[in-house]
């Protein structure tokens, strides 16, 4: 918990320190002041690589800013968002603007900064420090599990090698059965010429099948063709003996010749 709450106060240094310089951040001559808001603007989007290139440009093309340049950019190396932070630079930064810039306006919080970054690295190296001898401790409690565990461990491996002597005196069994399987593989590849023969078989009946089928249907429409030519001949036979029928009824009402 103790380094937990560490790292936050290093947090809060820096986000303190933004806060308190950006206002800052704003001022400047009346023709370097578009160039500083575009650096600004980059920084306040978090794209630090894009403002660290602009202020590099605003150096080189305004001499004169050479003080508020190396603060901002000291700043940024610094800035707790800032993926790419490196605590070194931001410090040479600082430490230059101390230096080339005595009486410049920058100077007191630049020596603010410094005695920031110097306290956050020597924070840092204290939370490693506590880290380091946090996992030495937990790297001793596992050796004495380790150590306590080791009569399970031969148990186990006791129980291994039992196990290993029951899976061999099992292998003959297992080899055994894997020839009987080979020759049944033998057996049924034998019969695969005899089942692939009685398949063309099957195929060629099949073929005969379905010729006899269409024979069949051809007659079978013929025989319906025929049926009819039954039906139309029987009805026609019918309509005779009809007309035979009423012929003889007439023929019974005509009195008999003497």
């Amino acid at each position: 918990m103790g380094i937990k709450q560490s790292r936050q106060r290093v947090h809060l240094f820096f986000v303190f320190a933004y806060v308190m310089i950006t206002p800052v951040l704003m001022y400047g001559c009346s023709h370097s002041r578009p160039a500083f808001k575009e650096a600004n603007d980059f920084l306040s989007q978090g794209n630090y690589k894009a403002s660290l290139s602009k202020y590099e440009q605003i150096i080189a093309q305004y001499p004169a800013e050479g003080a508020r340049v190396l603060y901002e950019m000291g700043v940024i190396y610094a800035f707790p968002k800032n993926q790419q932070k490196d605590y070194q630079k931001s410090l040479e930064y600082f430490q230059k603007l101390v230096k080339d810039y005595p009486e410049n306006e920058y100077r007191q919080d630049s020596e603010v900064m410094i005695s920031l970054i110097n306290e956050v690295i020597r924070k840092t190296s204290l939370i490693n420090e506590v880290t380091s001898v946090t996992q030495q401790k937990q790297i001793e409690t596992l050796q004495e599990e380790v150590k306590s565990k080791g009569d399970l461990i031969v148990t186990q491996q006791n129980q291994i090698e039992t196990l290993e002597q029951e899976v061999i005196s099992k292998g003959n069994k297992i080899i055994t059965k894997q020839n009987q399987i080979e020759t049944l593989e033998q057996q049924i590849l034998s019969k695969g010429d005899k089942i692939f023969t009685q398949q063309k078989q099957i195929e060629a009946l099949e073929q005969e099948v379905i010729s006899k089928g269409n024979r069949i249907s051809s007659q079978q429409k013929q025989i319906e063709t025929l049926d009819q030519h039954v039906k139309e001949l029987e009805k026609k036979i019918g309509q005779i003996k009809e007309v035979d029928m009423n012929l003889k009824e007439k023929k019974k009402s005509f009195p008999e010749k003497q």
